[in-house]
C-alpha cells in the first residue's frame, strides 16, 4: 500500500521498550506498513529524572523510564532486517530534559552514539509532571504555564544535544483539563496580550507566554534544531497539535524551517495518526518541507 498523505514518515513512536507502552515493536511496524508509511523512527523514552515528586506513591506508576539499550538495539536490528524491503526503520530516543541531570544526560549520549534521531522533550517542571493533576495544586494555570516554559527554555539553552524539540507546549494537554467548558469559553472570550480574543486555548497560552516561547524558538533556530509537530492531541480529541498554529507561524516567521512530524504513538491504532492534518497545517504556516533524520543528519522532504 502507498500512503496518500504528503507526509509518509512518523518520527515519534514508542513500544514496550518505553515504560508507558506495552506494544511490541513489531506490532508498531506492521501498523505503519498497513497505513502505507515509508519510514518510522522508534523514539523510546529516557527520563533520568523519574520518578517525579508528584508520581503516585501507590505503586500504580512504578516502571522506570529507562531503556534496556542492548535489548532495544537487538530487537530493532532484527526488525530492520526482516522488513527492510517494505519500510525504513530508524533507531531513536526521546530524551527527557532536566537541567539538574545535565551531566548524566551528556554521559548517556556520549556512551550511546548510535541513534539516528533524538527528540528532546520537557516532561517535568520543578520535578513535577503536568500529566498528574497534582502539578496544578496551589497555583493558577497561568503560573503553571510560566513555570513550565521557563524550565523548558533553560533546558533548550543548556542542552542543545538533540535533533528536534518534542511537543513544545506539552503542558497544554493537561492544563486545559483544569477548566470547565464554561470557564474555557469565558477565558477565550477575553483579550489577552493581543488586540483580539484568542481563537483557541493554544493561542491564549502562546500570547501569555510569548516572551519565553519565542526565546525557545530562537534558541532552536540558532542551534539548527528542528521543531516537532506532535499529532497525539488530535487522536485524543483536542483541536490542535503540539505546538499549535500560532507557535508554528512564529517559528516560520523567525526563520525556522526544520520541522519533524510524529504521532507519538504508544499503540498500533495511533501510528501515523494525523499526518495529513499536519501536512495541511504546515502548508498553512508557509512551510514547504519537513525533515527526517538518519545518523543524526537531516533529510528534507517536500510537502
Amino acid at each position: 500500500m502507498t500512503s496518500t498523505n504528503s507526509i509518509a514518515s512518523d518520527f515519534h513512536m514508542h513500544s514496550s521498550f518505553s515504560a508507558d507502552s506495552s506494544t511490541p515493536m513489531e506490532e508498531q511496524v506492521k501498523a505503519a506498513m498497513a497505513r502505507g508509511l515509508s519510514s518510522i523512527c522508534f523514539t523510546e523514552h529516557l527520563d533520568l529524572d523519574w520518578p517525579y515528586d508528584n508520581t503516585p506513591a501507590d505503586g500504580s506508576d512504578e516502571t522506570p523510564f529507562v531503556i534496556d539499550y542492548e535489548a532495544y538495539r537487538g530487537e530493532f536490528q532484527r526488525l530492520q532486517g526482516k522488513y527492510q524491503a517494505y519500510i525504513q526503520l530508524y533507531f531513536g530516543l526521546e530524551l527527557g530534559l532536566n537541567l539538574q541531570y545535565q551531566s548524566a544526560i551528556r554521559d548517556y549520549l556520549d556512551q550511546h552514539p548510535d541513534f539516528d534521531f533524538i527528540i528532546g522533550s520537557t516532561h517535568s517542571s520543578r520535578h513535577m509532571d503536568p500529566y498528574y493533576p497534582t502539578f496544578f495544586d496551589g497555583i493558577t494555570v497561568e503560573e503553571a504555564l510560566r513555570r513550565y516554559f521557563t524550565d523548558a527554555l533553560q533546558n533548550v539553552q543548556a542542552m542543545p544535544w538533540f535533533d528536534s524539540y518534542g511537543h513544545l507546549d506539552y503542558i497544554l494537554r493537561y492544563a486545559m483539563q483544569q477548566f470547565t467548558e464554561k470557564e474555557l469559553r469565558q477565558l477565550l472570550s477575553q483579550r489577552g496580550n493581543c488586540s483580539s480574543a484568542p481563537h483557541s486555548f493554544s493561542d491564549w497560552a502562546y500570547e501569555n507566554n510569548k516572551d519565553l516561547i519565542d526565546e525557545i524558538l530562537q534558541s532552536l533556530i540558532a542551534n539548527h534544531i528542528a521543531l516537532e509537530v506532535n499529532t497525539q492531541p488530535l487522536k485524543r480529541g483536542f483541536p490542535e497539535t503540539n505546538p499549535g498554529k500560532a507557535i508554528l507561524r512564529k517559528y516560520r516567521e523567525l526563520g525556522g524551517d526544520l520541522v519533524t512530524v510524529g504521532a507519538d504513538a504508544h499503540r498500533p491504532d495511533s501510528v501515523g495518526f494525523g499526518l495529513d492534518a499536519a501536512a495541511d497545517l504546515l502548508r498553512a504556516c508557509c512551510f514547504t518541507s519537513y525533515v527526517t533524520y538518519s545518523k543524526r543528519q537531516s533529510i528534507r522532504h517536500p510537502l
